[in-house]
């Protein structure tokens, strides 16, 4: 029986045995053994303008070789999920590692609606492979049936099934239900069949970093 290559060396530390190569986030490596090497996502050479500003927002790291590599996010909850032919799709902030198995794509999704200065960036999942989620606490996977939609905070939501259909809406009863008043009354909506994941935390800094890049890719999808 195969080993498997993503483990918790704790609850806030991802142990990964490299054989070949492994996709994490830039900062997520915080230690290894081993012959590893690290490179990160080529800029130059993207398909398109949208695809570089994407990997410009969203970078991602190779870690290619052999050894053993640690991964962490600021103390945050290291949460391993596994694909068998699904596809999942995850917010990149929460992203931490995935294996090269996977097949994946970069997206802005939420454009044209005033939260995430341009939107919330996003990674789509599938195949056969392991990746890892940073989360404040342990996710709570909520069911969405036809017909029976969900509604989520955004500044929570870290992760849902590839077929659901998201969406963001505005409703300002949404803005009394946060203590401050703070946030924008958004809200995501899914529609379909799977499930969401969201945190036991409102992760307000996600939708502010890197806004100039962020800007920059709302304009170039809109051209």
């Amino acid at each position: 029986m195969e080993t498997e290559r993503f483990s918790n060396e704790s609850e806030r530390m991802l142990r990964i045995d490299v054989d070949g190569g492994v996709w994490v986030k830039p900062g997520a490596a915080v230690a290894y053994r081993g012959d590893i090497a690290f490179e990160r996502r080529h800029t130059i050479g993207a398909p398109s303008l949208a695809d570089a500003v994407l990997r410009e927002t969203a970078p991602l790291v190779k870690a290619a070789g052999k050894g053993r590599l640690y991964c962490g996010d600021r103390g945050a909850h290291v949460h391993i999920m596994r694909l068998s032919g699904q596809a999942i799709v995850v917010s990149w902030q929460e992203l931490l590692a995935f294996e090269e198995t996977l097949r994946f794509e970069s997206r802005l999704v939420g454009r044209g609606i005033g939260i995430a200065a341009g939107g919330m960036v996003v990674v789509t999942l599938s195949g056969h492979g392991a990746l890892a989620l940073a989360t404040h606490g342990r996710p709570l996977e909520l069911s969405v049936a036809p017909g029976e939609s969900i509604c989520t905070d955004p500044h929570a939501t870290v992760a849902w099934s590839a077929n659901l259909t998201p969406s963001l809406k505005t409703d300002m009863s949404w803005r009394s239900a946060f203590g401050h008043g703070g946030h924008e009354a958004i809200q995501m909506s899914f529609e379909g069949a799977g499930v969401v994941y969201v945190q036991p935390y409102e992760d307000a800094s996600r939708f502010k970093l890197s806004t100039r890049p962020l800007k920059k890719l709302a304009a170039a999808l809109a051209g």
